[in-house]
């Protein structure tokens, strides 16, 4: 069995109601469903942390080739 802790939070009572109801619905347990939830919502972060940083490595490699384009020119 997996490493686990405890976690006491405080939310909304009608998030924790859609929370229950959805887990009810597709019968698994709440700890399964919030576990899932927040694992994807954190990989999604990681997705968009990666993606942005291959785009801010690609403007930076735009701009040392206008660099070297302008001091070409000189």
């Amino acid at each position: 069995m997996p490493e686990r802790t405890q976690l006491n939070i405080n939310i909304n009572p009608d998030l924790l109601k859609n929370l229950k109801k959805i887990a009810l619905e597709n019968n698994r347990k709440l700890v399964e469903l919030i576990n899932e939830v927040l694992t994807n919502y954190i990989q999604e972060i990681k997705n968009d942390q990666t993606k942005y940083r291959s785009i801010l490595d690609e403007l930076d490699d735009v701009k040392n080739r206008i660099s070297v384009l302008e001091n070409s020119k000189n």
